[in-house]
């Protein structure tokens, strides 16, 4: 029999983990100058380090599947148990953490607004789009219909953006990357010289009408001809040709090609900014290279996939059904925070805040920035700050898309709510305005704005009714299901309710939290009054159980007062059953056992006839 092999502390330790592995940390986010404003609180571009959570019944005794329980003080207080790790085991022999509710709740927040994610656009293109009502291209889909269709949408290079290295990079870069693929380029080159002869042989042998040839040997080509065509690209000016073939070598990423305007500036304005032709004087022929349609030449490429893994809508074009109103022509709107007005802006522009995302407000012909509505826009203070507004300055504006940019920043596109009667829909669904549906409605409030934003028009007021609370199946199944599982945990405190309802499961949102803890505290109330349709009826009984956990005024074991006689009537068996366990001091009095006849039972409709002969 092979005894059992001696396991190393550190296989021991892994064998014993439940936490086997965590993701590399990726590079801090970069910043924008080296005078750029920075903040320990302030929440970062993107998160770095992988965020982890557990289950409430662990999280109170601080199991996190770590080497070590975490501490009760510091990871109980947050109502949202999530934290990241950025050491498993440091020199202090503690577990280095902090709190990712920042990145954890911008999360949930950017899913609750539902943006289709996209790549970003130029201005023109933009404006063109939305004029034109023409969704956003997604990063999940495919386009093979196009010649450049791979370079529209490639976001990973292997070789590096250019024009964001340094001098001294760069020259790091080139000896010890480029100089040692020096024989990999020239025979790259040689199939680049050998495509371009069958090219031309195929195109002089179907001028002359002759056998159009397959193949050209790479093997006939010497490095000679590779240097003499490398020669004539650098004598004849063609850096195009020479930039493209080697960027498709070395898989460089697009650089966006340089602006001409800089020309008209002094050498000490253009600073490094120095292009100079073949005769060392600056000569526009030779600076020609031509755009790419690929998104991120001009800043770079992203750090991650162009979705960064927030979201996997493809598009916005579906249709939300309002449960009283029915279909709507447009989105639900949000509110935003103005951050900033016009009036501080550069160029005039402002920012304002969603969801924990800073975008800027949109520009162009649209409803803000039309001068019919600079009175309404000044009482939202869009245009100056207004310290008497309580909470600050608010804004309705469309959720439209959001694309990721080159230094990974999650940047939302809004539109500016064009029809009045969206935002009342709004404001009634979160209770900030008067019903506009039932007894309750405004009639005379609707009589201004005709309903644009709706497909359905509102009923008449003869066709008014008085409608409850709204709730889906999802919400009521969601509510006695928790219940029947974690009886013994809820109480009839809603608060309390909402959460533990965030400690056992994944909601996607807070309204539906709120939703299916609203009504949990709803059925546990029921369930103290009585039985409650469609719930386990052993909880029931549990519960009833519970309530007549008390002590009686009279005993049922006293046989004195709860009968006449003062004796526990008995039939012979259970006397003598009484006399074999040691109960022969209760007084008993024998009752024979009767069995109650049913009385016979006629049929329905009588007796049945005579059979015939």
């Amino acid at each position: 029999m092979a005894t059992a092999r001696s396991v190393s502390p550190g296989g021991a330790l892994l064998r014993a983990s439940r936490l086997f592995s965590m993701p590399t940390p990726l590079p801090p986010c970069k910043t924008v100058g080296a005078e750029a404003p920075r903040s320990d609180t302030a929440t970062k571009n993107y998160p770095t380090h992988q965020a982890i959570t557990t289950l409430g019944s662990a999280r109170k005794v601080g199991d996190w599947g770590l080497k070590r329980p975490l501490p009760l003080g510091k990871t109980t207080k947050s109502g949202q148990a999530i934290v990241r790790v950025k050491a498993i085991d440091s020199a202090e022999q503690i577990t280095d953490y902090s709190s990712a509710t920042d990145h954890g709740v911008t999360l949930q927040k950017f899913q609750e607004l539902r943006l289709p994610l996209s790549y970003p656009a130029a201005q023109e293109d933009g404006r063109a789009r939305r004029g034109l009502n023409i969704p956003m291209r997604s990063v999940f889909d495919e386009d093979s219909t196009g010649r450049n269709a791979d370079i529209a949408t490639k976001w990973k290079f292997e070789g590096p953006w250019l024009a964001g290295m340094s001098l001294g990079d760069f020259n790091k870069w080139v000896e010890k990357q480029v100089k040692p693929r020096r024989i990999e380029f020239h025979a790259f080159m040689k199939e680049k010289i050998a495509t371009r002869r069958l090219e031309s042989a195929k195109k002089a042998a179907l001028e002359r009408g002759e056998r159009i040839p397959d193949v050209v040997d790479t093997a006939s080509i010497t490095d000679e001809q590779v240097t003499d065509y490398l020669q004539e690209l650098r004598s004849s000016g063609n850096y195009q040709e020479l930039y493209d073939t080697v960027g498709e070598f070395l898989d460089l990423a697009p650089v966006a090609p340089p602006d001409f305007a800089d020309f008209a500036l002094s050498p000490f304005q253009r600073g490094n900014q120095s292009f100079f032709g073949s005769n060392g004087t600056t000569d526009r022929k030779h600076l020609e290279i031509k755009a790419s349609p690929n998104p991120y030449e001009k800043y770079g490429p992203p750090p991650s996939h162009p979705s960064a893994g927030i979201s996997y809508l493809r598009t916005n074009m579906y249709l939300d059904n309002h449960p009283v109103y029915g279909p709507q022509a447009v989105h639900p709107p949000v509110q935003a925070r103005v951050l900033r007005p016009k009036s501080k802006g550069i160029q005039g522009t402002s920012k304002i805040g969603v969801a924990g995302f800073v975008a800027t407000n949109p520009s162009g012909d649209t409803h803000s920035n039309l001068p019919a509505n600079q009175k309404s826009i000044a009482k939202d203070s869009l245009l100056s700050f207004d310290p008497t507004i309580e909470g600050g300055a608010k804004l309705w504006v469309h959720p439209k898309y959001a694309f990721v940019d080159s230094f990974g920043r999650v940047r939302p596109v809004f539109e500016d709510v064009q029809s009045e009667q969206s935002r009342l829909v709004a404001l009634e669904s979160v209770g900030e305005a008067k019903p506009q549906f039932g007894e309750g409605r405004n009639q005379p409030q609707l009589q201004p704005f005709p309903p644009v934003g709706c497909v359905n028009r509102l009923a008449a007021p003869h066709q008014a009714v008085k409608m409850g609370r709204v709730r889906t199946k999802t919400v009521k199944k969601s509510a006695k299901v928790i219940i029947e599982r974690y009886y013994p945990k809820l109480t009839l405190d809603f608060e309390t309710n909402k959460r533990i309802c965030d400690e056992i499961a994944i909601i996607a949102s807070k309204r539906l939290r709120n939703k299916i803890a609203g009504y949990t505290t709803h059925l546990m109330k029921r369930i103290q009054r009585g039985p409650v349709r469609g719930i386990s009826f052993k909880l029931q009984e549990e519960e009833r159980e519970r309530k007549d956990q008390y002590v009686p005024e009279i005993s049922a074991l006293d046989f004195a007062q709860n009968s006449e006689s003062g004796q526990l009537d008995v039939d012979t068996e259970t006397k003598d059953l009484l006399k074999h366990l040691g109960f022969d001091s209760i007084p008993v009095n024998v009752v024979p056992v009767t069995q109650a006849q049913a009385p016979e039972r006629g049929r329905r409709f009588g007796d049945r006839p005579p059979r015939r002969d």
